[in-house]
């Protein structure tokens, strides 16, 4: 099949549909008794709001929790920071998810990604305690990988221990466009497109974000060569490819871990 010339045109509006009603559908499926997610950026808000409107339509919208880890300020710091979550986000949450739960976790000193994984896991069986029903009280812990961080192999191996993966065939940058259509405050989707290493964003996905996604499209088979070189003026194409390379080599061993054995080791008595 021949790769066409132009990138795809995302239907923000259906393709939102479509993730709530598979959320839907695999939480009934599997009897998911709840769902959790770790808020951060673009990415988790996406995912937190297809959740939402998934148990909401299921008639269940408080057994959808969002917890965000905020870490304290530095302590020679002479006033507090503003807190862009707290003064931002959880009340854009609160209007447009409304019976989902936030919870804000200050329990972590540190930006650790696999700590907060960590904690999100733990969060997740914590209404599990002595006595109580561990189908119906705990959560399925979801995940937010979209398809530019499965492509590059730029996520954390704990994070492959999620339950759900419902923008992991999006893009960055169509996440970005479903955000917009969702009316997701701008200074969240300004951050996302920010250089910010603790998250795994570097200054070329940052500058070249869309032209990565094109290349990352070309690659999948979604966009010929032709339409990505029309599309991409050679300094970008140089970088973006460069950092491809890089990145997928860097990364290599996410796609084949957890290592096993080629053969099977069990040895047996004569």
């Amino acid at each position: 099949m021949t790769a066409p010339d132009a990138p795809r045109t995302l239907d923000p509006a259906a393709t939102f549909a479509a993730m709530t009603d598979w959320i839907a559908d695999q939480s009934r499926r599997e009897g998911a008794p709840g769902l959790i997610v770790g808020l951060s950026g673009t990415d988790s808000l996406l995912t937190f709001m297809a959740c939402a409107r998934a148990f909401a339509a299921m008639g269940r919208p408080e057994r959808v929790l969002g917890v965000h880890y905020e870490h304290a300020p530095a302590p020679d710091a002479l006033t507090p920071a503003f807190n862009h979550f707290s003064g931002v986000i959880a009340p854009w949450l609160a209007a447009n998810a409304p019976g989902a739960r936030v919870e804000i976790d200050r329990s972590l000193p540190e930006n650790d990604d696999n700590k907060r994984w960590g904690a999100l896991f733990s969060r997740a069986v914590a209404d599990t305690g002595a006595g109580r029903d561990l189908h119906r009280d705990h959560y399925f812990v979801v995940g937010t990988r979209n398809a530019t961080e499965q492509a590059l192999g730029t996520y954390s191996q704990i994070s492959k221990s999620v339950s759900m993966l419902p923008i992991v065939d999006l893009y960055k940058s169509e996440v970005l466009d479903i955000c917009r259509w969702l009316n997701v405050p701008q200074s969240a989707i300004d951050s996302s497109c920010e250089t910010d290493c603790a998250c795994g964003r570097f200054d070329t996905q940052a500058r070249y974000m869309q032209e990565l996604d094109w290349l990352l499209m070309q690659k999948a088979g979604l966009l010929s060569r032709a339409g990505f070189e029309a599309r991409v003026p050679e300094p970008a194409r140089a970088a973006v490819r460069e950092f491809y390379v890089e990145e997928t080599v860097r990364n290599d061993f996410r796609l084949r871990t957890p290592y096993r054995p080629a053969q099977p080791l069990v040895r047996t008595i004569a």
